[in-house]
């Protein structure tokens, strides 16, 4: 407020400021205000969701609990029409999924799996679905589709079931070498005191030995050379 002497003249100078910038400033704290509100009702209505979706699925785990594939089924079903981008609605897909594979309707199994790749909120339960439609793949023989669907998460904390998973598609291919790559990798990534870690040895273990080709002296190749009847009609002529 330099350049005002009186208190007078600096009332009027804030009050001409006002005038001006009022409609600026009244409508930057509408503004904020309604962000902040905003984002609290986003908060409760996501707090709301989640509430509502657990409530349905608690259903999903009481179908489970009873082994009832068709109660199973219905439940998860009515979680994911209502709440498919949800946690628990990616639960309830790998849910729905699993009983189906028990059912085996193998094609539904992939299609309920691929909805919770699409729609899981959660990266994890999206890479678990990966790893079941690959265990389904290899069931029905289909190697490569078991290896396009892990493409991409040969690495991270699903390294070590993934490369499991590629190395019996390699094998499932007759890639020996692919797959003997692959079992190595997925141990330096599993603990060694686990089961899996043990598996993956196995894996190794049962593999054929590596073949390297390796120069045969002369005079050894000489001797196990096998006789054609050629050279055996020479040696008789003489």
């Amino acid at each position: 407020m330099e350049g005002y002497t009186t208190e007078t003249e600096q009332l009027q100078a804030i009050k001409k400021w006002w005038d001006q910038n009022a409609k600026w400033v009244i409508g930057g704290l509408l503004i904020a205000a309604i962000v902040v509100g905003g984002w609290k009702l986003w908060g409760y209505w996501q707090s709301k969701r989640a509430a509502e979706a657990a409530g349905l699925y608690a259903a999903v785990v009481q179908a489970e609990g009873q082994g009832k594939n068709a109660a199973i089924d219905a439940a998860a079903k009515k979680v994911l029409r209502a709440y498919p981008d949800t946690a628990y609605g990616a639960l309830a897909g790998l849910a729905l999924a699993k009983s189906q594979f028990a059912q085996q309707h193998m094609s539904d199994a992939i299609d309920s799996l691929r909805g919770v790749i699409k729609h899981s909120p959660d990266k994890g339960l999206a890479i678990i679905a990966r790893i079941r439609i690959a265990r389904i793949q290899l069931q029905r023989d289909n190697a490569k589709a078991a290896l396009d669907i892990l493409k991409r998460y040969e690495t991270g904390a699903f390294a070590a079931t993934v490369q499991s998973l590629r190395g019996d598609a390699f094998m499932q291919l007759g890639q020996t070498e692919a797959a003997r790559k692959a079992f190595e990798q997925g141990l330096k990534s599993t603990d060694p005191s686990s089961g899996l870690h043990q598996l993956l040895s196995l894996r190794l273990a049962s593999l054929p030995e590596k073949v390297t080709s390796k120069t045969v002296p002369a005079s050894r190749a000489t001797e196990s050379k096998p006789a054609t009847p050629a050279s055996m009609a020479k040696a008789g002529g003489q």
